[in-house]
């Protein structure tokens, strides 16, 4: 999946300036966006994923879109989660969240794949895209991410990551 979507972001980025792809080593879909943390709190962040797992299947890739709506800074592909099972995930993750950190989103989730990112001033007025592929896919994983903004764009390096079945903690470090 991440891939296809890999290369249907640099099918666009070819007749659209100003666009940079996001690897598909980099592609994931954020549960929450936590911002600068300390060494406890990363230890809290990662209990609280590890206490939140759960199968997450028959997601689909959806429409694509501009985000935000206005000044748009990324190019994605909506997740379609028809079961459910990855709003509940992210759901309970964010309860966890709360209770360890006092952590509250300030808007809906959205789940989506961020596919090209675009640079201050960007205008997609006039771009069409083109239909997003259509793969249905399972998640394999949740992982604790500690992200570094380049000036190329953001690495990402897995602190932890579990199986998305449940099961024991896999150090990344």
């Amino acid at each position: 999946m991440r891939a296809e979507a890999e290369a249907w972001a640099r099918h666009i980025a070819r007749f659209t300036q100003g666009l940079r792809v996001v690897p598909a080593r980099n592609s994931h879909i954020t549960l929450a966006f936590l911002g600068e943390l300390d060494e406890f709190e990363t230890e809290e962040v990662i209990s609280a994923a590890e206490s939140s797992i759960s199968p997450v299947r028959g997601l689909a890739l959806g429409a694509p879109a501009w985000l935000p709506k206005r000044r748009p800074r990324s190019l994605v592909l909506d997740i379609h989660d028809d079961r459910g099972e990855l709003l509940s995930l992210q759901s309970r993750l964010a309860r966890e969240l709360k209770a360890m950190l006092g952590w509250s989103e300030g808007r809906p989730y959205r789940p989506h794949l961020t596919c090209a990112r675009t640079g201050r001033g960007f205008d997609p007025a006039g771009s069409s895209l083109p239909v997003s592929p259509s793969i249905t896919f399972s998640a394999a994983s949740v992982s604790v991410y500690l992200s570094r903004l380049q000036p190329e764009g953001a690495e990402y390096e897995a602190l932890a990551s579990f199986p998305a079945e449940g099961g024991s903690r896999e150090s990344a470090t």
